[in-house]
């Protein structure tokens, strides 16, 4: 048995590296394709060259599922077009033995995904944004400018650069009966980490006017003002450049204690904390599902109709994901429902199958 589970298990591996490879082909031509209609001045054929191999990694992590799906259905669908998987059932190895011998080089690979989805994607997607928004708009900030929220302090900040200074800040200051009591203006900011000698962090404001509205209209002028803030450029960028789900699960957590200490809504930091956590066990669910359809529906189709069941899966799986994470947010219900939904109907509906075959 051990031979045939390495038989099964290099066959499988080596059509979702092809897989993998095909997708991840695909999704580089068409984001050079993309980005060429964006070059300028300073965004040239260098910049685009380097913004896409900056998001490989990116574009390795979201097909993982899809591929993982394709090779298991191609590398099984060899087996079962040579009649290896008829042979191995005559000789007394079950459905279930077999599906085990698959599932364990579709986890490697699903291990691989997750691991480059924590350890490599998140800083190499923000090094991929800021490279592009530099040679573009010359700065990060979103359209509007950017606002931020901590604690009864509101505060909008103008211009955000690449090294993490900001520009023409604005910041209101609301009591304990969310009235206007203070403002403050300040022409530019720039953080100043911890050190040996300092172990707090601080935002060294220039060219600050504070007006006390309590007190008194009239502003004051002072020419520089230590801010201390949890807040870091660090946290700025990944907030502007990185979506949630291509944020490090770490990150993600940390995001969310920030904003829970603030009072703020994290249910779209959630949602992507849920479908990180959950990325692995959706591609082995439908890793799952394909096996199941070898020994169903698909057991007698051709190579090109496994492929093309594969895509579609993949394309149903990503739609219903797609319908639930914002039903998620509007209607209020947990994001773990929302993550843990298509993942539940695949292992399902493969289970069924995969009893009807035995």
């Amino acid at each position: 048995m051990s031979r045939i589970s390495s038989y099964i298990g290099l066959t499988v591996i080596t059509m979702t590296l092809l897989a993998s490879a095909g997708l991840i082909s695909l999704f580089v031509i068409f984001t050079f394709l993309d980005q060429m209609n964006d070059i300028a001045q300073d965004y040239n054929l260098i910049a685009v060259i380097k913004y896409v191999s900056y998001s490989i990694p990116r574009m390795f992590y979201e097909t993982v599922p899809y591929a993982a799906l394709i090779g298991s259905l191609t590398g099984l669908g060899i087996l079962a077009s040579n009649s290896e998987l008829i042979i191995m059932r005559t000789a007394g190895i079950s459905t279930w033995q077999i599906a085990i011998a698959t599932m364990k080089p579709a986890l490697a690979f699903v291990v691989a995904g997750f691991l480059v989805g924590e350890l490599i994607l998140p800083d190499l997607e923000r090094a991929a944004r800021v490279s592009r928004e530099k040679a573009t708009e010359g700065d990060i900030t979103p359209q509007g400018g950017f606002w931020y929220r901590e604690g009864n302090r509101y505060m909008h900040f103008n211009t955000v650069s690449h090294e993490g200074v900001l520009g023409n800040i604005n910041q209101y200051f609301l009591d304990d009966k969310q009235r206007l009591h203070k403002t403050l203006w300040a022409e530019s900011a720039s953080h100043t980490a911890q050190t040996e000698s300092d172990d707090t962090s601080y935002w060294r404001m220039k060219n600050v006017i504070v007006t006390d509205l309590d007190n008194s209209n009239r502003p004051e002028h002072l020419p520089e003002l230590k801010w201390q803030s949890r807040l870091t450029p660090e946290l700025i960028s990944t907030e502007i450049l990185v979506e949630p789900d291509k944020m490090s699960i770490n990150e993600l957590r940390r995001k969310i204690s920030y904003m829970e200490s603030q009072g703020l809504n994290t249910d779209k930091f959630q949602l992507g904390f849920w479908t990180k956590t959950f990325q692995p066990i959706a591609s082995l669910s439908l890793v799952f599902l394909a096996i199941s359809f070898i020994f169903g529906p698909l057991r007698e189709t051709t190579m090109g109709m496994r492929v093309v069941s594969g895509l579609v899966t993949g394309i149903v799986f990503k739609f219903v994901q797609d319908l639930l994470s914002p039903a998620s947010l509007v209607f209020g219900f947990p994001p773990f429902i929302a993550t843990a939904t298509p993942i539940l109907i695949c292992l399902v509906s493969g289970y069924v199958l995969l009893r009807r075959a035995n």
